[in-house]
């Protein structure tokens, strides 16, 4: 039986039947409709945070050299953001994993969040945060990141992963425009495949 390696969602350099979550993306970030603050729900292991991490680098990569291919729906292995997304040094791109048990730590990562909003931002203009495994927030994390979703700057942005929606904070969620991720059966053969 041949063995298959499944790599992280931020190496993951092909998007599989995302195509009109990818599209109608771009079309409201073009407009200046984009919302600051977005929630990807559904279950889990569908793609959410490889589409989040794929749309973050066609944002983020837009005006470098080995930018995003819109006619593959990949990212260059190349591509600068890409890279330094990899190895968690980009400076426009503040990722939480909340994945994890310690309380202290949740609110921890919220401070340094905090922190990564207070600075300029480099090149592209624009700030990334990425939460994924949204649902593992305690209630005081929750309530320290509310103030940056209420009242984030034109330049920042949240990609919020929700894994089940009914451990979301309701506070967090009403902050945010919710995309529910949903494929059928055959959607899911098609991905495999």
């Amino acid at each position: 039986m041949k063995s298959i390696e499944i790599l992280p969602s931020k190496n993951q350099l092909l998007l599989y039947n995302y195509d009109k979550y990818f599209t109608s993306f771009i079309k409201l970030f073009s407009n200046n409709k984009f919302p600051n603050s977005i929630l990807l729900t559904g279950s889990k292991g569908i793609g959410k945070a490889t589409f989040a991490y794929h749309f973050i680098n066609y944002l983020l990569s837009y005006k470098e050299e080995s930018k995003y291919s819109l006619d593959k729906f990949s990212i260059n292995k190349d591509n600068k953001s890409y890279i330094s997304i990899c190895n968690n040094t980009h400076p426009n791109f503040h990722l939480i994993d909340s994945d994890f048990s310690d309380d202290s730590s949740k609110i921890e990562n919220i401070r340094n969040v905090l922190k990564f909003l207070s600075k300029s931002t480099y090149s592209s203009n624009i700030k990334i945060v990425l939460i994924d495994n949204a649902e593992n927030l305690n209630i005081n994390s929750s309530n320290a990141l509310l103030k940056s979703l209420e009242e984030p700057s034109n330049n920042t942005f949240f990609f919020i992963i929700n894994n089940n929606t009914y451990k979301l904070s309701n506070t967090i969620k009403s902050r945010c425009i919710e995309f529910k991720i949903f494929f059928s059966n055959n959607e899911k053969k098609a991905i495999l495949n």
